[in-house]
């Protein structure tokens, strides 16, 4: 705008004296020189007087050059006959208010010149009853704008949602016309089975012919490189003249060569989706008008397939995760009830074992013996112990925890579950405190509670450091509470965010057994009774684990 300013200076008003075709050619001699596009058009009023088109008077080499017309081709003819879209698009309306008022028009605006779309900054004026455009070309930075745009729109879509057919459906239907007039996306999954193929052109015949196209691709002997065409399928290829000799060199099928004269694309643009070094599809954009690709188009066109091949790579990698943890969690099913079985009868006959010797049924046993004996009861109640946690893990991974509401009086369950653990508690020098000031009752699954309040006592034992262990009961009108203390070794802050997580241990393996599987699942039963489990520990001084409970659970 400086130099327009500047170049407008140096033009001298026009004296009443000196011809106005003298004045004119004076001006245009200063501007001929100028780097941005001028023009000058004189009105065309019809009958009436009503400015109805301009016709090009002088045109400088800069504007010759942008347009790709030359002088002594415009000069005096119409505005809106060179460039019909000048009306259409109402720019000529616009221009033919900058004459009539007097003031100045600034537009960004986009004309098919020479087989492609430029687009133009244009200044409007008005200069002695003419319209004057200065212009500049902002192809590049318009082409820029809109690359980013979409790029940002096709990441946006790809991210969005898991459902990777939906978006690449939405994707293809995107590409046209913003990037052609056809557009064949198609795409494998890593088994390189057909994944998608999507067909989508703007004219209706044009799709029609496209899917005519793959449909034979897929049904025929034609050629595998891109649409059926003898090209190379790991490297992007561009066309920019296609012709009828073109396409026969391109493939040895007459039905698939009679398929492509008739669709007839002018140009052809093909990138391969390739991530982590494999091939999972191709991108293949057309035009079917004078438009045709140049290299930048190309360029782009291989940036959008690299978005799409790692978009579909990430889903196909999450489903086959996804897959294989599915396969996971069905083995541990499987395992846990073939180990159900053994383990259980195993625990049976060692007790049944263990009730015969300490009736004397086969005599006194030696000391030994019976220790030996009731080790082998521990451990089996230990296995049993580790296979039914495997199964509810599975169980509330695949949605199937089930719950068996009825009235429970939380106090008493507490005390059942106590008592249980007075061997244990004995034998860890940790004894177990109670306050239990009354009946606390509500509608939970028994059996899950019960499982909760034994990993709770379990867990405060093992990490109690020969310490009390204190159990407190507490109740208002709609909830109820359970407090787990213990005064062990306590938990590390950064442990506390994944206590509850599937096998997550605060402490080494090395020194305390486990799945790290019980918190978990305390967290998981908890919430399905729609309460809330939570902790606060101070490394050395202990752990309170606080859960609280509504009356009346939902199943």
């Amino acid at each position: 705008m400086a130099m327009l300013r500047a170049a407008m200076k140096s033009i001298p008003e026009e004296p009443d004296e000196v011809s106005a075709s003298a004045s004119h050619q004076e001006e245009w001699a200063l501007v001929a020189d100028h780097p941005d596009g001028f023009m000058a058009l004189s009105p065309v009023r019809d009958p009436s007087g009503e400015l109805v088109d301009f016709h090009w008077q002088y045109a400088n080499p800069a504007s010759e050059s942008m347009l790709g017309m030359g002088l002594t081709h415009i000069r005096g003819r119409g505005l809106s006959e060179l460039l019909p879209d000048v009306r259409a698009r109402g720019i000529l309306a616009r221009y033919v208010r900058v004459v009539e008022s007097g003031e100045p028009y600034i537009d960004e605006v986009c004309f098919p010149l020479a087989n492609r779309s430029r687009w133009f900054r244009v200044v409007a004026l008005k200069r002695r009853e003419m319209l004057t455009l200065w212009f500049s070309e902002i192809t590049r930075r318009k082409r820029e704008e809109l690359e980013t745009g979409f790029l940002a729109e096709v990441s946006h879509l790809l991210t969005a949602s898991l459902d990777v057919e939906s978006a690449l459906h939405e994707l293809a239907r995107r590409c046209v016309p913003t990037l052609g007039e056809g557009c064949v996306l198609q795409v494998l999954d890593s088994r390189g089975q057909p994944l998608l193929l999507e067909t989508v052109a703007s004219e209706p015949a044009q799709e029609t012919l496209l899917v005519e196209v793959m449909r034979h691709c897929t049904q025929s002997s034609a050629e595998p490189g891109p649409m059926g065409l003898l090209l190379p399928q790991d490297t992007p290829q561009l066309l920019t003249g296609v012709t009828p000799a073109l396409l026969s060199s391109l493939t040895r099928d007459p039905e698939h060569l009679r398929l492509m004269r008739m669709m007839g694309p002018r140009s052809l643009m093909a990138v391969p989706l390739r991530a982590r070094g494999r091939t999972l599809g191709v991108l293949v954009l057309l035009t079917f008008s004078e438009r045709a690709y140049e290299p930048e188009d190309l360029r782009f066109a291989e940036d959008l397939g690299d978005r799409v091949a790692l978009s579909v790579d990430n889903v196909l990698l999450f489903r086959e995760a996804r897959h294989a943890v599915a396969q996971r969690d069905e083995f541990f099913t499987v395992a846990a009830h073939e180990l159900r079985t053994p383990t259980t009868s195993l625990k049976l006959n060692v007790q049944s074992l263990l009730r015969g010797a300490r009736r004397g049924e086969a005599g006194t046993l030696p000391a030994s013996l019976m220790s030996k004996l009731e080790n082998v009861d521990r451990n089996a109640g230990r296995l049993n112990a580790l296979v039914n946690e495997l199964l509810d893990v599975t169980r509330i991974h695949a949605g199937r925890l089930r719950l068996d509401l009825e009235e429970v009086d939380l106090t008493a369950l507490v005390q059942d579950v106590a008592a249980r653990f007075e061997l244990p508690a004995t034998q860890s020098q940790s004894p177990i405190l109670l306050h239990l000031p009354g009946p606390a009752r509500g509608m939970w699954d028994r059996l899950r509670l019960e499982q909760v309040v034994t990993n709770l006592l379990s867990n405060a034992l093992k990490y109690g450091a020969g310490k009390p262990v204190v159990v407190r009961v507490e109740a208002d009108a709609e909830r109820v509470r359970l407090v787990v203390r213990d005064e062990g070794i306590g938990i590390a802050p950064e442990s506390l965010p994944r206590l509850f997580g599937r096998f997550e241990r605060a402490v080494s393996d090395r020194h305390y057994g486990g799945l790290g599987l019980g918190l978990y699942i305390t967290r998981q039963i908890i919430e399905a009774l729609g309460g809330t489990v939570s902790v606060l520990s101070t490394p050395g001084a202990g752990a309170t684990f606080t859960v609280e409970l509504p009356r009346e659970a939902s199943a």
